[in-house]
């Protein structure tokens, strides 16, 4: 955000908010927190220090809870403590940017914000009689606050001293747009992209911005924008005037708190569409390495198994011995069976007759065959999901929006640690009656199979995948094998690996899961079955209760 946007908003935002209280505030992220002020409780004030949308804005209470991400850290939860400690009920006095640089300064009765635009990293900062209390954003604290330099704010720099500024940095090694805000922070790195460095260039970009006019250059209009095409932080921009960029266009959708606050949405948006697309691209390679290693040593593993048509005729070529065998011979010359000219030379054990090592012969064929079926078996299914997985990764890769992505990443992907519970456990009736409670999230996977649960009741999670905890309670020890298949099929459903033709669930007793690191919802299965079964949507197919 440049000095000219943050200027008009800060002018918007100062006969709103200048002389009325703060009150609730609210991390809505790692690095942004929300106020309600005594102004408009349909409003919230947002003081935002991400990368990517660090700056002020006014936003509508429904639009902040759909932007609020839960995902926090100990840091920003503890500068929230502080923050509402200090702020809650204080009152705002004053607002306004410092002169030649890109710091908002907001004095209240509770202490002095700042939040710092510019430099490495954005910074959100409280300061109570000197001394930083509290801090949001990734960079270092925001105080103490930049001296204030008139000199340099955008409408008073000379363009020859600008030109010579800009030539100096970049004989120390900068880059041209790192010079260009060297020597004139308040353009911000949007503005900074317009100018070669020439006196001639800022000239002309402060000639145009004496007449700012609050513009976002977006993908088209806001009711045809896709997720996915706001994930560039190029693909969305904020700024005093009209810039030309390919595919994009300009848009004026109103006053400056208006305009910015619809750029906080895009950037959002497109921000949270990267990151839970990458989380299933990351989790869907992970299967796709597994898939492959496993395809790798089951063909492994046929390679190593012994021929069973070639013990099989040796075994046939055994029989002909019958008990003749000489007494302690290790070796013995036969002839083929298939083959009467050829002779063949066989270990045996000497404790045996030529009819026993000819049954061991047969013996060990059966086992190579049963392995081989098992082994074929078990290579087409790890092929098929390995198919199926390259598929949804082909499908992640096309996806567009969140809608897109809810088709492909299971409905509950509750391993991931924060995640909100959404009414309490899904409850459905096995056939036969009994009781299968299935966890929305982290923390209710926790408080289901620890808080919920009975040490003997049974409990069931899919195996190497993320999904929800499943209990089926049996109070008097009657659940059937109808009944854990049941079960299992819905631990396989409420998974990631709901997409395969079959998923092995893990099932055991409750009181044998124990709580592990990690986050809520991590745990360690100290004793357990397997149940391969094809996971099945419950709806429709079990009562719900």
């Amino acid at each position: 955000m440049d000095a000219i946007t943050l200027d008009r908003i800060l002018g918007e935002l100062s006969t709103l908010v200048k002389g009325r209280h703060l009150s609730r505030p609210r991390l809505v992220g790692t690095s942004a927190i929300t106020f309600e002020t005594s102004a408009s409780r349909s409003h919230r004030l947002w003081l935002d220090a991400g990368r990517g949308a660090a700056g002020v804005y006014r936003v509508s209470r429904d639009r902040a809870r759909r932007l609020a991400d839960e995902s926090t850290s100990g840091r920003a939860r503890q500068a929230q403590l502080r923050l509402r400690k200090h702020l809650d009920g204080a009152r705002v006095t004053a607002l306004g940017r410092l002169s030649g640089e890109r710091t908002v300064r907001i004095e209240t009765t509770g202490g002095t914000l700042l939040l710092r635009l510019s430099g490495p990293a954005p910074g959100l900062t409280l300061a109570r009689e000197g001394v930083a209390v509290a801090t949001l954003g990734d960079g270092p604290e925001a105080w103490p606050p930049p001296v204030e330099s008139p000199e340099r704010e955008w409408d008073r720099v000379d363009p020859a001293t600008f030109e010579s500024a800009v030539a100096a940095g970049r004989a120390e090694g900068r880059s041209l747009r790192r010079a260009v805000l060297a020597a004139c922070p308040g353009l911000g790195p949007v503005l900074a992209r317009e100018i070669d460095g020439s006196a001639a260039a800022f000239a002309a970009l402060v000639a145009r911005l004496r007449e700012p006019r609050p513009t976002l250059i977006a993908p088209g209009p806001p009711d045809a924008w896709r997720d996915a095409d706001l994930t560039d932080a190029d693909a969305m921009l904020l700024a005093p005037l009209a810039l030309e960029r390919a595919g994009l266009v300009a848009l004026h959708p109103g006053s400056w708190c208006d305009t910015a606050e619809l750029f906080l949405e895009a950037r959002h948006r497109g921000q949270r569409f990267d990151r839970r697309r990458r989380k299933a691209l990351g989790d869907a390679r992970r299967r796709i390495r597994r898939l492959e290693q496993l395809e790798a040593n089951l063909g492994r593993d046929l390679e190593g198994l012994a021929d069973e048509a070639s013990l099989r005729r040796e075994a046939e070529a055994l029989l002909a011995l019958g008990h003749g065998l000489d007494p302690g011979a290790s070796e013995v010359v036969v002839s083929d069976p298939y083959d009467p000219e050829r002779r063949l030379t066989l270990g045996v054990d000497p404790k045996l007759s030529g009819v026993q090592n000819a049954e061991r012969r047969f013996e060990r064929a059966r086992r190579a065959a049963r392995a081989r079926q098992q082994i074929e078996l078990r290579r087409r299914e790890a092929l098929s999901v390995l198919e199926a997985e390259r598929r949804r990764e082909a499908r992640l890769l096309e996806a567009r929006d969140g809608r897109d992505l809810d088709a492909l990443v299971p409905e509950t992907p509750a391993d991931a640690e924060g995640e909100a519970s959404t009414g309490g456990p899904r409850h459905y009736l096995t056939g036969h009656g009994l009781s299968i409670l299935v966890g929305r999230s982290a923390r209710e996977n926790q408080h289901l199979t620890f808080r919920v649960a009975r040490p003997e009741d049974l409990w069931f999670h899919a195996r190497d995948a993320p999904g929800s905890h499943v209990i089926l309670r049996d109070n008097e020890g009657r659940a059937g094998a109808d009944d854990l298949r049941e079960a299992a099929e819905v631990a396989a459903f409420f998974s990631e690996a709901r997409e395969h033709s079959r998923v092995d669930v893990h099932a055991t007793r409750r009181k044998h899961v124990r709580p592990a690191r990690g986050g809520p919802g991590r745990v360690f299965v100290g004793h357990s079955e397997t149940l391969r079964v094809a996971p099945r949507d419950p709806e429709g197919r079990l009562r719900r209760r």
